[in-house]
């Protein structure tokens, strides 16, 4: 009997299988972001109950009756307001506490017009009472009144004093010779002025007004002239 021979091993490497290579896990893909819910929208509100109709008409008789009575109450009370309203008078303004006389305590616009209708009267008065007494003192009423120094010392007369008045004339007649209703003096067609004294001094005659002087000078020229020239 024959014994069978072992078969030599097969070298062929193509037959042999290689062991596979280990596969890279492919990464994940991340999982987009989850989109939020929009809001729900909120419930459109409730309608309003629809209001009660205000018919007067369906309520009881005694409630249309104390309706009415308020309703007439009410116009009652606008009306009594309104006419208070335009009847009521602007609140009086306290008066001023002044002592009589006192104008000192008066505002200040108060003292002014005081003032100011107090000179004024008094002005008018004192030369009325000029008016009324020069030509019994023999002065020129024109040249008394445009005088102002003889004004402003009569301005300290009583004018009420007729008697006062002419005393005060009296002495600016006397002080101002020029103030004589007729300026003495040589005649026009005249004397030489060198040897007689001046009825009119120098210093009247820078006392003078414009008006004054003018009528001097229609008066009495070389008077004037020699006057003029001191």
């Amino acid at each position: 009997m024959t014994t069978p021979t072992p078969a030599a091993p097969t070298s062929d490497p193509a037959s042999t299988q290689a062991p596979a290579a280990p596969q890279t896990p492919a990464p994940a893909t991340p999982a987009a972001p989850a989109i939020p819910a929009a809001p729900a929208t909120p419930a459109a509100p409730a309608a309003a109950p629809a209001a009660e109709p205000q018919d007067v008409a369906s309520l009881p008789v005694w409630a249309q009756q104390e309706i009415r009575e308020a309703r007439a109450d009410a116009a009652r009370y606008r009306q009594q307001a309104r006419d208070a309203q335009q009847a009521a008078p602007p609140a009086p303004v306290a008066p001023v506490d002044v002592p009589d006389g006192d104008i000192s305590r008066l505002p200040r616009w108060a003292q002014t017009q005081v003032t100011t209708g107090q000179d004024a009267a008094r002005q008018l008065a004192v030369q009325t009472a000029v008016i009324s007494a020069a030509p019994g003192a023999g002065i020129d009423i024109t040249r008394v009144l445009d005088s102002q120094a003889t004004m402003a010392a009569l301005a300290q007369v009583d004018p009420t004093d007729a008697a006062a008045v002419s005393a005060a004339l009296a002495t600016a007649l006397t002080t101002h010779p020029h103030l004589a209703a007729t300026l003495a003096g040589p005649p026009r067609g005249g004397s030489d002025f060198s040897t007689q004294p001046a009825t009119v001094t120098p210093a009247d005659f820078q006392r003078m007004g414009y008006g004054e002087r003018a009528e001097l000078k229609a008066a009495n020229p070389d008077l004037y002239r020699q006057l003029a020239g001191t």
